[in-house]
């Protein structure tokens, strides 16, 4: 098979249990980079906040776009109750 026509997204970790692995791991930097922008909310000008939410949304968002959704997409007993719907 000639990985080079499969696109990447649905080849990512075809083990079940590395998968898992790797989901929950990202998760959990997903979940400390939103308590990151939570914890520094007060002690920053709204300019600084602003550009820190608007930095992490990006890493949240290519995170879930390039590991999560393609894990949960070929797992899909893998994925988070929260993320259903």
């Amino acid at each position: 098979m000639n990985l080079k026509l499969i696109p990447w997204r649905t080849t990512l970790f075809e083990n079940p249990e590395t998968a898992k692995y790797v989901l929950q791991i990202f998760l959990n930097i997903n979940g400390q980079m939103n308590e990151s922008i939570e914890a520094v909310e007060k002690g920053t000008s709204p300019e600084e906040y602003k550009a820190l939410k608007r930095g992490v949304g990006h890493v949240l968002y290519e995170v879930f776009d390039k590991i999560i959704g393609p894990i949960c997409k070929r797992h899909p007993s893998l994925k988070p109750p929260e993320m259903e719907g």
